[in-house]
């Protein structure tokens, strides 16, 4: 049987629409700073239950960071945590910030958000984000689905921004 990837990404959008509302965390996280959605959601390219979003606020302290993942484990809208201090330290690709995980199973699949509280804009993905959106077309997103789809089926360990590189020629 074959499987409509277009469809499947179109599904699991409207999906994680359905978890952001259920959960109200974009108006929660707005308290904190301006949120920005980015990743494979904001492109419509999912194939998986994840969802990028940052949140960009001048003042971001440890201590607020710690406020803010306090905050969301009281309100319990998700199952898991993760916290991570990349505030003084870089990993390329990553920005400078804190990193709050939020792991939950929602409509019989697992979902994680992945949440980073930065001080300004994270200049490399916003510039990857806005180039794949001015080349996308029904050509390259089937390719992108199909390739993303096969990734994750045979365990390979790729990275959504490497495949939109190499499919985009970016």
């Amino acid at each position: 049987m074959k499987i409509d990837l277009v469809k499947f990404s179109n599904s699991l959008h409207l999906e994680a629409d359905a978890l952001l509302k259920k959960t109200d965390l974009i108006k929660k996280l707005s308290k904190y700073g301006e949120v920005r959605i980015s990743g494979s959601y904001d492109l419509n390219l999912m194939m998986d239950g994840d969802i990028d979003l940052f949140v960009i606020n001048k003042n971001f302290s440890k201590k607020k960071s710690v406020h803010i993942l306090q905050d969301l484990i009281i309100k319990n809208d998700f199952g898991g945590y993760l916290y991570y201090d990349w505030s003084t330290r870089s990993h390329i690709g990553f920005p400078k910030g804190y990193y709050i995980g939020l792991k939950t199973e929602f409509k019989k699949r697992k979902w994680k958000v992945d949440v980073w509280l930065v001080n300004e804009t994270f200049k490399p993905t916003e510039k990857l984000v806005n180039s794949i959106k001015s080349k996308l077309n029904k050509k390259n997103i089937s390719t992108i689905l199909r390739l993303k789809y096969n990734a994750k089926k045979q365990g390979l360990n790729l990275r959504s921004s490497d495949i939109y590189k190499k499919v985009l020629g970016i």
